[in-house]
């Protein structure tokens, strides 16, 4: 927040093939019962994925340093999941937010969730170029 409001940033990207890890991670009830409570979204799972260029890898550094919505991570019996940071966002007029993982290697890709399969309801494909408004405080 700046003097109380919240700060716009706008970051844009080309559409890309994710890993489908974004799928296996929305639908894990740890996260996804935290996603419905705390963005009021129950996400489509998967993530849009959008490569970035170096300027908008510095939007989204200065978006990292601004508070997000933290999601906790927590443990199972296989394995720890970690922290991540949501950011409320708009694309084309559709709800979604962007999710940011505390630990990633992942920096010139940002994820967005979204209730609806946001490449389907847009008529997106791997090249096309968006722009997602983003909100932090």
């Amino acid at each position: 927040m700046l003097n109380g409001v919240p700060v716009k940033f706008v970051i844009s990207g080309k559409v890309k093939l994710g890993l489908g890890k974004g799928r296996y991670f929305m639908s894990i009830p740890g996260y996804k019962k935290q996603f419905i409570k705390k963005l009021d979204m129950d996400p489509y799972p998967g993530t849009l994925n959008l490569k970035l260029s170096k300027d908008n890898v510095n939007v989204m550094d200065s978006i990292r340093k601004k508070d997000g919505i933290l999601i906790k991570g927590f443990k199972s019996k296989e394995r720890t999941f970690g922290d991540v940071l949501c950011y409320s966002a708009e694309l084309s007029g559709i709800k979604c937010a962007l999710v940011m993982p505390k630990k990633t290697t992942h920096t010139a890709v940002a994820e967005i969730i979204s209730s609806k399969m946001l490449r389907k309801e847009l008529g997106l494909k791997d090249g096309s170029m968006v722009k997602v408004s983003v909100t932090a405080s």
